[in-house]
Order: C-alpha cells, then sequence, then structure tokens
C-alpha cells in the first residue's frame, strides 16, 4: 500500500517551487512581487532585478527594440500571452524603469490592454498624464526601491543621489520621485 508522507515544511532558506506560490500574473502590489520572487530564490538585496522577474512569467516576453521616442509598450500577443518591448537605445537603468512600469501594467491594467481600438493596444509611456499612468509609474518606483532598500542606500551613502540611484540601478529622477513620494526632502 502507498501512502502519501506528510508534508515537510520547508527550511526558510530553500526556494519554494513554483506549484507551491500562486501564478505570478495574480500579485497585485510591489510587496506581493518582492515576496513571491524572494520565495523563487532571487536575490533582492541592493536592487530588485525586474528582468529575471519578467523572465520567470511565463506570461510574458521581453522584447528590446529602437522604439523612437517611447520608453516601451505592453500588448497583448495572445490568450494569456504579453509582449513587453523596451526602447533598447535608453540606458539600462531607464529600460529597467521601463520594464517595471510595463510589468505595472499587466498586473494592474490587463483587462485595458485588449480593450483599446484596433492599433491602440499598446499602452506608450510618452509623456501623456491619466491616472492609469501614474498607477504605474507608482508601481514601479515601489517595485524597484523598496522603502527598506531605499532607506539602506540612504544610509551606506551618506544620501548621495547619484551613489544611491548608482546603487538601486535607477535614474536619479526616478530616485527622486521616490524619495518625495517617501516623504524625504529632495533638493
Amino acid at each position: 500500500m502507498v501512502s502519501k508522507s506528510p508534508r515537510r515544511p520547508r527550511k526558510a532558506d530553500t526556494p519554494a517551487s513554483a506549484r507551491d506560490l500562486p501564478p505570478p500574473g495574480l500579485l497585485q502590489s510591489p510587496e506581493q512581487v518582492i515576496q513571491y520572487y524572494k520565495r523563487m530564490g532571487l536575490e533582492v538585496d541592493s536592487s530588485i532585478p525586474i528582468e529575471a522577474i519578467i523572465g520567470a512569467n511565463p506570461e510574458l516576453e521581453l522584447r528590446y527594440a529602437d522604439l523612437g521616442i517611447n520608453d516601451a509598450y505592453i500588448k497583448k500577443i495572445a490568450e494569456n500571452r504579453f509582449e513587453i518591448g523596451v526602447n533598447s537605445k535608453h540606458h539600462p537603468n531607464r529600460q529597467r524603469f521601463s520594464m517595471a512600469h510595463e510589468y505595472g501594467h499587466y498586473l494592474l491594467h490587463r483587462g485595458k490592454i485588449h480593450e483599446m481600438p484596433e492599433g491602440e493596444q499598446i499602452l506608450h509611456r510618452n509623456g501623456d498624464r491619466n491616472r492609469v499612468e501614474y498607477q504605474a509609474n507608482d508601481f514601479a518606483a515601489e517595485l524597484l526601491m523598496p522603502e527598506m532598500l531605499v532607506r539602506k542606500s540612504f544610509r551606506s551613502s551618506g544620501g548621495s543621489l547619484k551613489k544611491m540611484s548608482d546603487t538601486l540601478c535607477v535614474s536619479k529622477e526616478a530616485l527622486k520621485y521616490r524619495l518625495e513620494n517617501l516623504g524625504y526632502k529632495v533638493t
């Protein structure tokens, strides 16, 4: 007779298997994303590995291309399949923010992507200001610069924007945005 043995608890430092966790598309906040991928074994000690996070999600494809004046886009390419495109001409730190921004659209606004008129199925970050874009920007800032990492970076850098942005692998502009949202005075 074969019986199933009781499941032993996993050690705290052992990565979870994919079957132990909810699908990544059900995550709804930057904190949930960070905790999810920590449990999957990704390192998040000084900067968040957004490219690895996107790459680990079977519903997402990441593509680099010259997008002209646009930073990035997300579009639906099949049922439960999305492509995130990032401008290959931009600085890697700007690309990281663009990836996180589009990942935010994937988690927060997935239903709106397919509802856009034909030819408008791509959400571009091109300076247009609206609630959806603000939400994706806030999501990206919170994901790439969680408060714990910002505070750690602030202490180790003595408050130097240059050192902090280098440590967190984000632009100084993105860092200023996040610092202001956390209540820091940026001059």
